[in-house]
């Protein structure tokens, strides 16, 4: 498969603040994620652990958008399912029926990863936290398969003693994805340009730092390019938005766009994401040439 997306998947129900509540919606980072790329491909596949509902659920979901469903394996007796509140004041809370150890035990194995790729694999996406022997066997298979690594890292892993250790995996990893509130953890920083100064230092190759609804900043080969997000849309639900951006960057990446379109198409493909609730029923050629006109209108001088 050309673009393999690591991770796990679940459930959401989502209640948004003037009490509506959307349930049975397919989700996960790693999901949102996998969107980002049937947005401009469906040559996407998915692995990781789930329980015995997911697939009666959301199979129609992976066969009306023809994305392969191969590499997801049943692991567990309970298919996680998350609940999202939303208040008034913006902010969010996620409740898993399951705590965050048993949710990540559903993670795909190097192995799993392993056996959706061939030699035509062109991207794998993971989001995982400082968890070394999954990202070095990771790494690994870049040489073994010839695939770019795209790695989200997970909040709870932004923390200024992992700051070492993060920065010593940015020469080997091809994307790195993170939020501006993540950095300044990560960095223990309340000066979003600082934390974005000591990426653009620590890493050789791409950094896409996600900046919410004001877009994003490509950090490539020394320079910081603008990726606005793209004006004039209805924002629905902002569940998975940056998320979504980040498999599309990393699908532009492999497919030799330059940083500054890369961005922008991330920018695009968050803004069909979050046009509805949850990821969209059916993607259509019709919204993959949407986004593309969208990246290129929306492509700036770099800042």
């Amino acid at each position: 498969m050309e673009y393999v997306i690591a991770t796990t998947v679940s459930t959401d129900e989502i209640h948004l603040a003037d009490g509506t509540v959307f349930g049975n919606q397919p989700g996960s980072a790693g999901f949102y994620a996998l969107a980002g790329v049937r947005m401009f491909t469906d040559k996407v596949a998915v692995c990781g652990g789930i329980g015995p509902e997911y697939l009666p659920r959301h199979e129609k979901w992976y066969k009306d958008n023809g994305v392969s469903t191969e590499g997801l394996v049943l692991r567990s007796d309970i298919s996680p399912t998350i609940v999202i509140h939303y208040y008034p004041d913006g902010s969010r809370t996620d409740e898993p029926n399951i705590g965050l150890k048993e949710f990540r035990a559903l993670d795909p194995s190097p192995d799993e990863v392993f056996r959706c790729c061939d030699q035509n694999t062109k991207g794998v996406y993971v989001f995982k936290d400082v968890e070394r022997d999954y990202l070095d066997a990771l790494i690994g298979g870049k040489l073994r398969f010839g695939y770019k690594l795209m790695w989200e890292i997970s909040e709870d892993a932004c923390r200024p003693e992992n700051i070492d250790v993060i920065e010593a995996y940015l020469k080997d990893i091809d994307v790195f994805s993170i939020n501006r509130h993540e950095a300044c953890l990560l960095y223990g920083t309340t000066n979003e340009e600082e934390a974005q100064r000591r990426l653009l230092a620590a890493s050789p190759n791409w950094v896409f730092f996600r900046r919410g609804s004001e877009g994003a900043h490509m950090l490539a080969g020394g320079r910081i390019y603008q990726c606005p997000s793209i004006s004039g849309i209805q924002v629905v639900d902002t569940t998975g938005g940056g998320n979504s951006s980040s498999g599309a960057v990393l699908y532009a990446c492999c497919e030799g766009y330059e940083p500054q379109m890369a961005g922008c198409m991330g920018s695009a493909a968050a803004a069909e994401i979050i046009a509805q609730f949850g990821t969209p029923p059916l993607f259509t050629k019709e919204m993959t040439e949407r986004a593309f006109a969208r990246a290129k209108a929306s492509c700036k001088e770099e800042v």
